[in-house]
């Protein structure tokens, strides 16, 4: 087992030639590229000595719930910044993906760990025998239970290991993710968090990790676990009562930045100062906020979030994502703006037929010299 290491010990991050990632399959059309000669690439990832640009799309009905298969290239549209493009590649991504499975054990969900070790083992029979899994479990500490493997045995006893904690390090968790697991693998690769996204512990925040969550080359999906109600009776409670929920610095630091201009963060109150009205308040605020920070995270990767609101609904939200992962198609093109000026470009896919939906990265940043 790997434990988070300390912050002040971690690699700095180190600027890399890459224009875009993505969790894509070979580009293949029919088994040979179209357009121009470009020689098969076993990784999916966008390079400044390319300029192809490969996304992952999933096309679902209306109502998010079906996924189309059997599509072709003509039966998609790509744009970039409002200018269509000419498709170049296409293919069915059915190579095997690496996977990260990142589950909360803290305070809020403790009653429900055995659910969840169930729920998790269910979607392992969901995916495919060469699809990799790593499992992350964070509380108050993060810890890689298990690295990246397709041996099913190992991957059913790192979730066996989950255990109940206190506090919840959920940026950490993240940060974790990409710096033990999706930094070291090429090719397709997906993140499914189960958590409420509230984070309490840990160095990192939303505005450190999210830029290095877009430069990732994954997808990250969440099962959004309703904790609100329990959290908000225990936090009511008297700070004498042992099953008393309390404010974390960092809650209250973050609450106060985002919601209280001009507020000295240097007298920040202890949460057993606060009245039952500015705890409710305070509450509402930082599972609103952690709602908004999970929807950017999947709207800016491509991923989704998937609410709970009952842990007895995990497996169908599992068996979702596994479905949406299963059935992608992978489209590139040779953009007509060839600048390579560092700017945002945005990107939009529409399928010709009536009733789908294409979901995909909502785009991405050109190379610059």
């Amino acid at each position: 087992m790997r434990l988070l290491p300390n912050p002040r010990r971690l690699v700095s991050i180190t600027p890399v030639a890459l224009c875009l990632f993505a969790y894509v399959s070979p580009i293949l059309a029919q088994g040979k590229p179209v357009g121009r000669e470009k020689k098969e690439e076993q990784v999916a990832t966008i390079r400044v000595d390319t300029e192809l640009v490969s996304v992952d799309v999933t096309v679902t009905d209306s109502t998010g719930k079906r996924n189309a298969a059997a599509l072709r290239a003509e039966d998609f549209v790509i744009y970039e910044d409002g200018v269509r493009q000419k498709i170049s590649n296409f293919s069915t991504t059915d190579i095997p993906f690496n996977l990260v499975l990142v589950i909360d054990t803290s305070g809020s969900t403790r009653d429900e760990v055995g659910l969840m070790r169930r729920a998790a083992r269910r979607f392992l029979n969901e995916l495919r025998p060469k699809d990799r899994v790593a499992v992350i479990e964070f509380n108050e500490k993060v810890e890689l239970l298990e690295d990246l493997t397709s041996d099913r045995t190992k991957i059913e006893k790192a979730i066996g290991l989950l255990q109940p904690g206190s506090g919840t390090s959920f940026y950490d968790a993240l940060q974790l993710t990409i710096d033990e697991v999706l930094k070291k693998v090429d090719g397709r690769k997906a993140v499914v968090a189960l958590t409420d996204g509230v984070d309490s512990y840990g160095f990192y925040t939303f505005g450190q990790v999210m830029p290095e969550i877009e430069k990732a080359g994954a997808s990250f999906y969440f099962l959004e676990i309703e904790t609100e109600a329990f959290t908000e009776e225990r936090m009511m409670r008297d700070c004498s009562d042992d099953k008393h929920f309390r404010f974390s610095r960092k809650q209250l630091k973050k609450y106060y930045q985002e919601y209280a201009e001009g507020v000295d963060l240097s007298q920040i109150e202890d949460h057993c100062r606060l009245s039952k009205l500015e705890r409710m308040q305070i509450n509402r605020r930082l599972y609103q906020s952690a709602r908004a920070e999970l929807r950017q995270i999947a709207d800016k990767t491509g991923g989704r979030v998937y609410p709970v609101k009952q842990l007895q609904e995990l497996e169908p939200a599992y068996a979702q994502i596994a479905a949406e992962l299963r059935t992608q198609y992978s489209i590139g093109y040779y953009p007509t703006n060839e600048k390579h000026d560092g700017k945002w470009r945005e990107l939009r896919i529409e399928v010709k037929r009536p009733d789908w939906v294409a979901h995909t990265k909502p785009g991405y940043r050109a190379p610059q010299d």
